[in-house]
């Protein structure tokens, strides 16, 4: 998914969250779990949470709006309804690159693609980001119980990430079953409409969501708050997040179709990246509007759901 701070800053404020800023602390915590050693933890208020990368295939700089930031702290506070949109798109800034986590992650294009993706293919489930937003749960938990109100906001996002990916149709299934069948005989087709398909869409979505496209805005604001009260057992919490990705995987079939009509034939023989310029010309077929509000309404629901349950107890707010 792109534009991962939007979706989450749409999604609190339509709870009617009470803003109030908080104090940055410095990060004093184990982890517990592996992380790309060259990443330091960055501290971004003031900034962009877009993915900065050397390939320009992964760079997504160009679907930010031009001269848009984050507030710059003042006296050492930042806005905790920031601090949970800015860092709700962190875990794509590297932390889960190039890591050794498991010997089929390089079906999933590796160690990124293993903690961001939950795939079932047949019969095959293979992929973690259940268990990433259950990791990152507990150590929000941790800050908030130690009163540190910054690290439990911020690790509740990197949360809040890993559950807005497991919700996303192409995080779920690559692409649907019978469609191996269709390109058997042309694995490198299969690849690149696979890749393309998937990052093309978000890159499309992620877009219209950076630049504030009213309906698609409107399909967050308006989704119902998932309720997710009392489940305070974290296996619980899991089987909950696994019942909604179910329910997101059941749309990757008709949002591949849509993407097949949108783009059919110029996919297939290489990295295509959408231009901003393509994706401003490009009125979404009407089908695929339905799916995309459909997609986005019911994330929204579930991440309302994590943010009145387990967010807004911590930080005095709710609505």
């Amino acid at each position: 998914m792109i534009a991962h701070d939007v979706f989450t800053a749409i999604c609190t404020r339509s709870l009617g969250a009470k803003n109030h800023s908080i104090k940055i602390t410095s990060f004093s915590y184990f982890d517990g779990t592996p992380s790309n050693p060259s990443r330091d933890v960055e501290f971004r208020e003031g900034g962009k949470p877009t993915v900065t990368s050397e390939d320009p295939n992964l760079d997504e700089n160009e679907y930010y709006p031009l001269n848009t930031c984050y507030s710059r702290p003042k006296g050492g506070k930042v806005s905790w309804v920031e601090v949970l949109s800015l860092y709700s798109a962190e875990p794509d800034w590297g932390m889960d690159d190039e890591l050794k986590l498991s010997p089929i992650q390089g079906l999933m294009g590796g160690s990124q693609g293993y903690r961001h993706m939950r795939y079932s293919l047949f019969c095959f489930k293979v992929g973690v980001p259940h268990r990433r937003a259950i990791h990152f749960h507990g150590l929000a938990r941790v800050a908030f119980d130690r009163g540190d109100t910054y690290w439990g906001v911020r690790f509740s996002a990197r949360a809040i990430h890993y559950i807005q990916d497991i919700l996303s149709p192409f995080h779920t299934k690559p692409f649907p079953e019978w469609y191996i069948f269709r390109k058997l005989f042309s694995p490198g087709e299969l690849y690149y409409i696979t890749y393309n398909y998937h990052l093309n869409f978000e890159r499309l979505i992620g877009y219209h969501l950076w630049h504030g496209e009213p309906g698609i805005v409107r399909c967050i604001e308006g989704a119902p708050v998932h309720s997710l009260d009392g489940l305070e057992d974290k296996a619980l919490l899991e089987n909950e997040i696994l019942k909604a990705s179910r329910k997101a995987r059941q749309l990757l079939y008709p949002v591949f179709r849509e993407c097949a009509r949108l783009w059919a034939g110029s996919m297939e023989k290489g990295y295509y990246k959408i231009k901003r310029e393509e994706i401003e010309k490009l009125e979404l077929p009407r089908r695929l509007q339905e799916l995309t509000c459909r997609w986005l309404g019911g994330a929204a629901s579930f991440i309302k759901g994590y943010i009145r349950a387990y967010v807004f107890p911590f930080v005095d707010s709710g609505g």
